[in-house]
Formats: structure tokens, sequence, C-alpha cells
């Protein structure tokens, strides 16, 4: 394979993530998206999926770990849902974004052509198989090496409405006003087919107390809701 932007972006993240010689190779497995062989994948060529499968398994359990050890008094439905917030789509899609996983990501055409190498699912299976191959190839020390500096700083500024169900906790706060509840609205779609972004107001009766942006119409709304509670002190009767 000659000399390219994404082999160059695969030996910066080996250097980077700590494999040598030819384990960087397990990396490069890792980076490779199903569509990269198009059906001619050959007896010895393997793409990210198993990887993936182990990497999230791992996820859960550092991820997991952090928690019970940040949060000493937690019970275990609310580690269930912390945890939950730290794993999903989009934050893992955010980490694969900050390390640059995209970029060092081999698909084929179709993927290309589908816009793969920018989609958050995508992005979030990636980050699970570099993991999958850190804890594979590695051990388990590097795996905790590289979620601790992935997600503890994360872990430990979790609020309640980082994990919560936004929507609820303001319908509960406005109903304890009165019994008027809060609807909301679809303001705008933009961006392309495969990244769509929406953007939602959520209303209390005709007043608009937030908006709030995201990859799905229920995703923007969580936003919104979540930045009517930050902002509660300016439109609740007090």
């Amino acid at each position: 394979m000659e000399n390219n932007p994404i082999q160059q972006r695969q030996e910066e993240l080996a250097a980077q993530l700590s494999f040598k010689g030819e384990d960087w190779l397990f990396l490069r497995q890792a980076l490779t998206h199903p569509t990269f062989f198009e059906g001619n994948k050959l007896k010895d060529q393997e793409d990210n999926q198993r990887l993936e499968f182990l990497g999230d398994a791992v996820l859960d359990l550092l991820v997991g770990e952090l928690l019970f050890q940040l949060y000493p008094k937690a019970q275990e439905g609310q580690l269930t849902k912390m945890r939950a917030a730290i794993v999903s789509e989009n934050p893992l899609a955010k980490k694969a974004e900050e390390l640059g996983l995209g970029e060092a990501l081999l698909l084929g055409k179709g993927g290309e052509a589908n816009g793969d190498r920018h989609r958050p699912s995508v992005l979030a299976d990636t980050f699970e198989a570099v993991l999958g191959a850190l804890y594979c190839h590695l051990g388990l020390a590097a795996a905790k090496k590289f979620i601790a500096d992935c997600f503890a700083a994360d872990i430990a500024a979790l609020t309640e409405m980082d994990y919560e169900d936004n929507k609820s906790i303001l319908q509960e706060l406005v109903q304890r006003e009165g019994d008027l509840g809060v609807h909301y609205r679809l303001h705008s779609t933009s961006g392309p087919d495969h990244a769509p972004e929406f953007l939602s107001g959520v209303y209390w009766g005709d007043k608009l107390l937030a908006t709030g942006q995201g990859s799905s119409k229920k995703e923007s709304e969580q936003t919104a809701a979540k930045q009517a509670l930050q902002k509660q002190r300016q439109w609740l009767r007090v």
C-alpha cells in the first residue's frame, strides 16, 4: 500500500496509541470498515466488526469501573443511566473525531459515496474497534489508560441533566407551576443526508423557552429541554 494520507494518519495513530512494530497492523484492522473489501475479502483479510464486538464489551466494563470509583454513593439505576450517557453513539463519535479516526478509516467506494467517514454510527463503531484492538493486543492496562484519558474528565463532570430524561424533568418542573405543559416544534433541518442537523424549540404555552440542535429530531428536543432547564431562572415564576 503506497503512502497516502490515510496510511499516514494510521501510522500517526499507531505511534499515539503505542502500537509498535507489526502490532500496528491490528490497529489497521480496527480502522477497516466492512465496505472496504466490497465483496472481495480474501481469506487472511479482516474488517473491524469482531474488534468492535470486543471493544463494546470492554467499553462497558471500563466506563462502569470509572463510574463505580468516582461515584461511591450512586445506586445501580443511576450508574446505568450515567454509563449510557457516556457510551452512546454521539459521545463516542465525538471522541472518534477528536482522535481523527475518520481520517484514518479504510472505506470502500460505496462507503465514501455515502459519507460514512463522517457518519456518527460509523465513527462510534470505529472507536469501539480501536479499543478492542488495544485490549486484545496491548492488554487491559493500555485499554484502561485509553478510556481514562478519553472519559475521566467527562465522567467527573456529569450532572443529572446529562443522563436523566431532560424532557421529563422539564415537564415535571412546569407542571408544578400550573396545568400548562410544554410542547416542541421543529424549527429547521439542515446538513447533508448522511449527517442531518435538526433545530427544535421548546415552548411553554406561546413562550419559547430554549432551542436545541441534534442529529435527530428526538435529540434536538432533548437538547432544547436541557437548555431550558439551564436557563430556568430566566423564565420560571419565582
